[in-house]
């Protein structure tokens, strides 16, 4: 993979503009509300990792009573829809060890993360989404109004859980670049196709 630097090199405003832009509302946010939305999401995931006070997450989550489950799957490049890590309600979060699994000489190579840190990210980017809905954060509030035709609706943007996500991870691992990447590094050694179309999307994001 040759573009690995550029996109260690992306910033948070330009990971949460391909973010929201992957959101199916993304046509009703306009433009002058856009930057505004990601910054907020990136303050509430900020927010969030300063109240954490404890720095080993796996304990954390078991004093929360919150389910970690490893599951496995068969790997098939064809699958674009593999999952990295997901969270339930009310308190399950599942973590795909067969992708961690195959990414391994990956990130050996590369000299990135190891197995452990790959999965504590994952694990930090769900804990989010648990706390989100525990405390009623901006990110699972209905954040956007607009009109269909004659009828105004409010809805809730998932982008900005994501952005929140991603954030909240980082600030709280103190990693260097975002999360985000994982979408990339983890499904490249067995999607490698769809591993480079997203990172070709990442990098042309302004």
């Amino acid at each position: 993979m040759d573009n690995i630097d550029q996109l260690l090199q992306l910033s948070d405003q330009q990971i949460g503009q391909f973010l929201l832009s992957q959101d199916h509302l993304y046509k009703k946010i306009s433009e002058q509300q856009r930057s505004p939305m990601i910054q907020q999401a990136i303050e509430c995931g900020k927010t969030a990792a300063s109240n954490i006070s404890s720095i080993d997450l796996w304990e954390y989550c078991r004093q929360e009573k919150i389910e970690i489950e490893f599951f496995q799957e068969t790997l098939k490049a064809e699958n674009f829809r593999f999952v990295l890590a997901e969270f339930q309600l009310p308190n399950r979060i599942r973590i795909n060890q067969s992708l961690l699994k195959a990414a391994a000489p990956f990130f050996a190579e590369q000299n990135l993360l190891n197995g452990q840190q790959v999965a504590e990210i994952l694990l930090a980017h769900e804990l989010y989404h648990y706390l989100e809905n525990q405390q009623q954060l901006f990110t699972v509030q209905q954040q956007l109004n607009y009109q269909t035709g004659p009828f105004k609706r409010s809805a809730r943007l998932h982008s900005l859980g994501e952005i929140a996500a991603m954030t909240f991870a980082q600030e709280l691992l103190g990693l260097a670049f975002s999360p985000v990447l994982l979408n990339v590094f983890l499904l490249y050694p067995v999607a490698p196709e769809q591993a480079q179309r997203m990172a070709k999307q990442l990098l042309l994001i302004d």
